[in-house]
């Protein structure tokens, strides 16, 4: 399987973490191309960036000229996945969608947690867009500085993000949390030892389902 995986904000850090996430999600056999979006902002954390962000994921994607079995959209908006759905032959899964499907098939209600409070509409809307708001049981940001560089995102709030989870799980209103963003792509993976129920990596998630698409045929009406 030869997946692009795209980040849509243009950070190389961020899609340094993305990268390292899919391919431990990835079989051996399995060719993971990890690219950011040129041109896109270096973080999308609003409507105006997720605007600008889209068309860069458009255009990065079409000067793309090798096959490929499928497509991840690795921000946690799904940013530009149905623009691409509408040329591409092949499936395009957004790590958003990829998420709340896993925690679905979890079963019960899911949280999310994430970086800033300003990604929370955006995140509240991509539940909304894919009719899951009956299965949220609530969005959860820390609110700290962030750094300069987005790749330092995962780092510098680690703990916080740890904790965080932590105090979602003990609440008992959720079966499962996602841990939301393409800069905490691989964080999940850490935390995971210290919580009392699943947490959900999204990018991970969407290699997971692109695997299944491919068993049924892995491919897509343009």
């Amino acid at each position: 399987m030869r997946l692009l995986v795209i980040n849509p904000n243009s950070s190389t850090s961020v899609t340094q973490h993305i990268a390292a996430a899919a391919r431990m999600a990835a079989n051996a056999n399995d060719e993971i191309l990890a690219v950011e979006a040129s041109g896109a902002p270096p973080l999308i954390v609003s409507e105006a960036d997720s605007r600008l962000a889209e068309q860069a994921v458009v255009n990065t994607v079409r000067s793309i000229a090798s096959p490929l079995d499928g497509v991840i959209v690795a921000s946690f908006g799904d940013t530009g996945a149905d623009a691409l759905r509408a040329f591409l032959p092949c499936p395009v899964v957004g790590i958003g969608h990829a998420s709340l499907l896993t925690a679905a098939a979890l079963g019960g209600h899911f949280a999310i947690v994430s970086f800033a409070p300003a990604v929370v509409p955006s995140m509240q809307a991509m539940v909304e867009h894919y009719q899951m708001q009956h299965l949220l049981s609530g969005i959860h940001v820390i609110d700290t500085p962030l750094p300069d560089d987005p790749g330092e995102i995962q780092t510098t709030t680690a703990d916080a993000l740890q904790a965080l989870c932590q105090q979602v799980a003990q609440q008992g209103n959720c079966r499962s949390i996602i841990l939301a963003g393409g800069p905490l792509a691989g964080l999940a993976l850490r935390i995971a030892p210290t919580l009392p129920l699943p947490i959900i990596d999204a990018t991970m998630a969407a290699v997971q389902l692109q695997r299944s698409l491919q068993l049924f045929g892995g491919r897509t009406d343009k």
